[in-house]
């Protein structure tokens, strides 16, 4: 099928010897349900987090657009650009590899058309190829200084932190509720209140009637599954009012006031509680240590920058103080620097993400 030229040029997504060869193409229109599809297919997601461990494949393509080709290496080159521990996190998520690639292929058909019209001689475009050069191996170097870098056995600090600091490594009361939802998207807030306290006067009567009033009142839709549960509610997990409110039913049995939330009004009920426990040392051991690890080695990365920072500087008084005369509007406007290059890059290609 041919698609209207107006519709813009076709992207095509290059399967690997998996999907038998087979391109796919789709109008532009089309592309955000399409390329999702694709993406979870060819197993994008671990070739492009795992593919850096090997360059064997890098010159395999990816996608094209018009003259624009993204191969795993180009991939491997802009995911080496988020944090190692973000990476799988990132690439985890098919509509963000698809805003990545969309992104990929626009840089390249712009810079494409910037070498046609030959702006890549432009001086201060040089200057700036240059600029970007030495930021991408400032960041390899640090990546491999990080790399280089054996944390010491950190098991005898990790016992001392855990014996001083007792009370962080014990895990919380736990309550148990269910509870009763007065929404405020089918009412009112006044209404949502007034049903609230209505139906709380009816449970200091009776109790028992807490299960069949969730089943009958309760606006929580996911009362089909947990008919009104509500695991370990005083948790962090939980909007604030709700969980403050767990915390202060004491005794199985017990029932809270009407608590005002985000989501509307709610009534709880204590069902079970579990005592705060203190984990033992070799629970926690491996996080505390995989911490006092990672803190060592940002120290030791900082060290090296402050050395680095903190050498001599010979600065130029006399071409400093030319510098803000030099940028002023009026100097930019008889200096022939194109726009586009005179001002912050944000104006015309803002970072994405």
């Amino acid at each position: 099928m041919v698609w209207p030229q107006e519709l813009g040029p076709v992207l095509t997504v290059h399967p690997d010897s998996s999907t038998g060869g087979r391109a796919f193409c789709a109008p532009p229109f089309f592309l955000g349900h399409s390329m999702h599809k694709v993406i979870l297919a060819l197993g994008l997601l671990a070739s492009a987090t795992t593919g850096a461990a090997g360059n064997s494949d890098s010159d395999t393509l990816v996608v094209s657009q018009g003259t624009a080709r993204v191969t795993l290496g180009d991939v491997d080159a802009y995911v080496h650009r988020i944090p190692e521990t973000d990476r799988s996190g990132f690439m985890n998520k098919p509509e963000r590899i698809e805003t990545m690639l969309r992104n990929m292929l626009l840089d390249k058909q712009l810079a494409s058309e910037a070498r046609q019209l030959e702006i890549d001689k432009d001086p201060v475009v040089q200057r700036q190829i240059a600029l970007a050069v030495e930021n991408a191996l400032s960041r390899a170097r640090v990546e491999k200084l990080r790399e280089s870098l054996k944390a010491p056995d950190f098991t005898e600090q990790a016992r001392e932190e855990y014996q001083a600091n007792k009370q962080k490594y014990a895990t919380p009361k736990r309550y148990d509720v269910k509870h009763i939802l007065f929404d405020t998207k089918s009412r009112t807030p006044e209404q949502a209140e007034a049903l609230a306290k209505e139906t709380a006067e009816k449970l200091k009567r009776d109790p028992s009637q807490f299960d069949s009033f969730v089943e009958s009142l309760s606006d929580d839709q996911s009362k089909k599954d947990n008919h009104g549960l509500i695991e370990n509610a005083a948790s962090e997990s939980f909007v604030k009012p709700f969980a403050e409110a767990a915390a202060k039913l004491q005794n199985v049995g017990d029932l809270s006031p009407p608590v005002q939330t985000s989501f509307g009004y709610h009534l709880l009920k204590l069902v079970k509680t579990e005592p705060a426990q203190q984990q033992p040392f070799e629970r926690v051991s491996q996080s505390i240590i995989s911490r006092l690890s990672a803190e060592w080695m940002e120290a030791q990365i900082r060290g090296h920058l402050d050395n680095l920072r903190n050498q001599a500087m010979d600065p130029k008084p006399e071409v400093l103080a030319t510098l803000r005369e030099r940028y002023s509007e009026s100097a930019n406007a008889g200096a022939g620097i194109p726009a586009t290059i005179a001002r912050p890059a944000a104006d015309n290609a803002a970072p994405r993400k």
